[in-house]
């Protein structure tokens, strides 16, 4: 564990954001230059300047003089967790950072389809037979149609490759002798995608092999400029028109035949896996939007765990980094209210090493209680007892740390903030004790209870509801009270959606599998989908990946539309920003 080796992994953030000592009391107001001691900010006003001179009217845009006063107090930068990246916190909001962009562009984009009823379809109704060369013909005829090329018919339109250059699909399957029969090319083998294990190589490879089995299943990107232009349901529709007519094309049916119909119903619903579901009507939201992502697909889209299998806390904190985006910042801060999207509430749990710090603590903690055997307090072991004595003592350190070191406090400003952070390293240690998701719930709940005795309210007023009611309803599986915790959205009737909280919950589900030896937190599927080394954003590294977006190093953006435009606000044809 890290934190054995680094006593407190904040600190080294701490120092290099302020000029005060961590632990100083008294610090300056007023003196720093307000909004002119930001880079980005005095940006932000040359621009806002060009922008208004050439409008029509010259109506005005950005002014941070004439909104709320910026820069009375030190208007501070950020450190990626388990990074050396220091960056701007305007940079963090997802408008600003390409990277961000790409990460949940990544996701909503992809589709995963079964393809053995379509294949049982073509040999016993069509007499077609397949084998492993028709398959990977299939796969060359898709992954020219995927994007947007013609299959069926002469004197059609096709779409420019470097415009979907991120639209391509690759098949999987638990089966290897399938896998050496197949083009390489359109394979995505879990042997190599996942050759590390706990104790020996392969432990991982081999638990989703034998969870997959011998059923062969596509993975499909589709391009990202379609995503931004419509939702994320267009993407399994996409699917259905562009593989329907692959198959026409590859295995020489006649379009017009009945079959070609059940080849989109297997697409459309038989046979697919979309990444979240449909929303209820009053939030609706189409298929793979945050909103429908159950916290166990978020935590199953890092790579982290392939690469550092060792670790469940790593593992947590790139899910919980994923899910501040995806979850807080998208779903909670734009689609569901708007504006300026939350975004230093939920950079709490992802920057300046606390949120580390307390999940390392947390299982250090909990590793005490379980004699040093990672995900050991199981059945007769596992009591109230046991679960309180560890969860008080990860709180107590964890306020502590806020109580003894104002630049923590004042590098997690709000009360929210706060809250979720003491709240996680709580249910890390219960995670990393137990290896049980719901417990793991039951600490963040057992947490806050215990904050609001010792500090009052835990966030915004009317808004610590899920905070205070998640204790009676963390063992529920009825649909309208929680689910498994696996399985639990951001959209069940508790939440009052208290800023920043959503991400934790992401990052606790994966520590609980991850500290049990689980290859995967609730889908085989997407674990190994996630997996593929060829999507733009690195899911391995997604603090890192955050950091070069925001310091403004991050290339691999897909779907960009510079290579279809005229010079515009300074800008040469084709040029990059």
């Amino acid at each position: 564990m890290p934190y054995g080796d680094i006593q407190h992994n904040f600190l080294k953030a701490m120092s290099d954001k302020f000029a005060e000592k961590p632990e100083e009391t008294k610090t300056k107001f007023y003196v720093y230059g307000g909004w002119k001691q930001d880079k980005r900010k005095v940006e932000f006003v040359e621009e806002s300047k060009k922008l208004a001179f050439a409008r029509h009217s010259k109506t005005p845009g950005y002014n941070p003089d004439v909104g709320m006063p910026q820069g009375q107090r030190y208007l501070m930068p950020y450190m990626m967790n388990h990074t050396d990246i220091m960056v701007n916190m305007d940079d963090l909001h997802w408008i600003n950072n390409a990277a961000m962009q790409q990460c949940w562009d990544d996701m909503k984009r992809g589709i995963v389809l079964g393809l053995d009823d379509a294949h049982g379809l073509l040999e016993a109704r069509l007499g077609k037979e397949v084998t492993p060369d028709t398959i990977s013909h299939y796969l060359e005829v898709l992954n020219h149609a995927l994007p947007g090329g013609a299959v069926i018919q002469e004197h059609m339109v096709e779409t420019k490759p470097m415009l979907v250059n991120d639209c391509y699909c690759k098949v999987f399957t638990g089966d290897d002798d399938l896998v050496d029969a197949l083009d390489r090319r359109f394979v995505l083998d879990i042997n190599k995608e996942f050759p590390a294990g706990w104790e020996k190589p392969g432990e991982q490879a081999d638990q989703l092999k034998e969870a997959i089995g011998k059923k062969i299943w596509q993975v499909l990107w589709m391009p990202t400029v379609v995503g931004r232009m419509s939702d994320g349901g267009t993407m399994f529709r996409w699917v259905g028109m562009q593989v329907g007519m692959t198959m026409i094309n590859a295995y020489k049916l006649c379009a017009g035949e009945s079959v070609t119909g059940e080849f989109a119903y297997y697409a459309k619903h038989a046979a697919v896996v979309k990444l979240s579901n449909y929303m209820p009507v009053k939030r609706a939201r189409a298929h793979n939007e945050p909103g429908g992502m159950p916290l166990g697909i978020n935590a199953d889209s890092v790579r982290s765990p392939a690469l550092f299998p060792n670790d469940p806390i790593r593992n947590e904190l790139e899910s919980i980094a994923v899910a501040a985006l995806v979850y807080d910042q998208l779903w909670f801060g734009t689609y569901m209210s708007g504006g300026v999207g939350f975004t230093q509430y939920a950079s709490a749990t992802y920057t300046d090493n606390i949120l580390e710090d307390f999940c390392y603590k947390g299982c250090e903690i909990g590793l005490d209680y379980a004699d040093g055997e990672m995900a050991s307090i199981k059945g007769d072991k596992l009591n109230m007892d046991i679960l309180e004595a560890i969860i008080r003592s990860e709180n107590d350190y964890c306020m502590t740390q806020y109580e003894a070191y104002p630049t923590v406090a004042e590098s997690h400003f709000g009360g929210s903030a706060r809250a979720c952070c003491v709240a996680a390293g709580c249910g890390s240690a219960v995670a990393c004790a137990t290896g049980l998701a719901q417990p793991t719930l039951s600490a963040w709940s057992l947490s806050q209870l215990g904050q609001y005795e010792r500090q009052g309210r835990l966030g915004f007023f009317g808004y610590d509801l899920q905070d205070q009611c998640t204790a009676n309803c963390s063992y529920s599986y009825q649909s309208d009270e929680g689910l498994p915790f696996e399985m639990r959205g951001v959209n069940y009737p508790h939440y009052a959606m208290n800023v920043g909280h959503q991400s934790a919950y992401a990052g606790l589900v994966a520590g609980a599998h991850l500290a049990n030896k689980d290859a995967w937190v609730l889908s085989p599927l997407w674990k190994v989908a996630f997996s593929d080394r060829d999507l733009p954003f690195d899911r391995g590294y997604v603090t890192r990946e955050y950091g070069l977006g925001a310091n403004r190093e991050y290339t691999k953006v897909a779907g960009e539309r510079d290579l279809i435009i005229a010079g515009h606000y300074g800008r040469e044809p084709g040029a990059k920003w």
